[in-house]
């Protein structure tokens, strides 16, 4: 699964921002990604993987974050 491609994909429909300029160590807050579209981002990742996020879970600030938070996540539903 690539995970930077996934995030494009929202940005792409979510944000004014092209997916292009998106990378690892790009803060979430300048790409368009505020509270509640990230919210809306965990839930759709919630809801295509089978995973689970806790509620008390650190507020990713960065892609890379972001990416480290999926990636732990959706390696811990196929174990």
């Amino acid at each position: 699964m690539d995970t930077i491609a996934l995030l494009k994909e929202f940005v792409k429909k979510h944000v004014d921002n092209p997916p292009e300029q998106i990378h690892v160590d790009s803060k979430l807050a300048e790409i368009g990604i505020d509270s509640l579209s990230l919210l809306e981002l965990l839930f759709e990742v919630e809801e295509k993987f089978g995973v689970r996020f806790s509620n008390d879970m650190p507020r990713p600030e960065t892609v890379g974050e972001l990416v480290d938070t999926f990636e732990k996540a959706i390696s811990k539903k196929s174990k």
